[in-house]
């Protein structure tokens, strides 16, 4: 598809947080239907997002489980947006929400640790060089500036390797599990089992892996080439779950929902040496 075309259809429907509004979690049969609870930590609460290198601030105010009010720093008209937040971690939230009327469509999944202030954001929105109906991503990483919160000055969230080898099964529903392998440090590999719970085709994609803090994790994938579909997860190793949001785009709309499934680690293999600048035949 066109951006034309992509923007007019989001414009016909922008799906956000669709799901059976009689249970408590959204998209029970899909990919959220092991969503953890969503928080309340941030319910009344006001602060401004910094991000680094000329990056955005955001004023943001929660009212309170469902609804939020954003604005950029120094403007005086705030936008109200519907949002989820999951408490991934102890006192570690991430939220989302869309930004309504952005074209080409977008949206925001933000990290925030109310233990020292440190944020991290994966924007995306719809769209790449290649397809209108294909989501584009990047991350960006700051501090936040909130009562009872001082951020280090020079401290941030980073990207990571540290999962590089490793492979994970996750149950989403009881209707969908899927297998990833974390193949390289900008890739990732995923199979879908089928409803007799064999192995079907598996694919591959560029990826990002943030650190948040020791076994807490962003994992970032588009399946590009395929259905353009966005997966942003937080992965804690040590609970086991992973809670997040998709972000997709076509002919009927954009939707953004919820994500939450429960892991089983499945091993590693050790492929680090192939990888940074202590890769094995480099420099030979």
């Amino acid at each position: 598809m066109t951006e034309e075309e992509v923007h007019q259809a989001a414009e016909k429907s922008t799906r956000t947080f669709t799901g059976d509004a009689s249970t408590p979690q959204e998209q029970a049969s899909g990919m959220g239907g092991n969503a953890l609870p969503f928080s309340d930590l941030l319910i009344g609460k006001g602060f401004t997002l910094r991000y680094d290198n000329e990056g955005p601030a955001w004023n943001y105010r929660v009212l309170d489980l469902y609804n939020l009010e954003w604005r950029k720093e120094g403007e005086t008209q705030w936008q109200k947006e519907t949002y989820r937040a999951f408490e991934a971690d102890e006192e570690l939230v991430f939220f989302a929400h869309i930004v309504s009327g952005s074209r080409p469509r977008s949206c925001r999944r933000i990290a925030l640790d109310l233990t020292n202030g440190l944020t991290t954001c994966i924007l995306s929105k719809m769209g790449t060089k290649y397809y209108g109906n294909e989501v584009s991503y990047r991350a960006i990483f700051g501090a936040a500036e909130m009562e009872g919160l001082e951020a280090p000055q020079y401290v941030r969230h980073e990207f990571t390797d540290e999962l590089v080898g490793r492979g994970f099964t996750r149950s989403y529903s009881d209707q969908m599990t899927s297998m990833h392998l974390y193949t390289t440090p900008h890739s990732s590999s995923w199979t879908i089992y089928t409803g007799n719970q064999t192995l079907g085709m598996q694919w591959c994609a560029p990826a990002i892996y943030v650190k948040l803090r020791d076994g807490v994790y962003i994992f970032d994938l588009v399946e590009e080439a395929c259905n353009g579909a966005e997966t942003c997860i937080i992965e804690n190793e040590k609970t086991k779950r992973a809670c997040g949001f998709g972000f997709s785009g076509g002919a009927k709309g954009v939707g953004f929902n919820t994500i939450g499934a429960i892991a089983r680690d499945i091993g590693r293999y050790d492929i680090k040496h192939f990888f940074g600048p202590k890769a094995k035949g480099k420099g030979v």
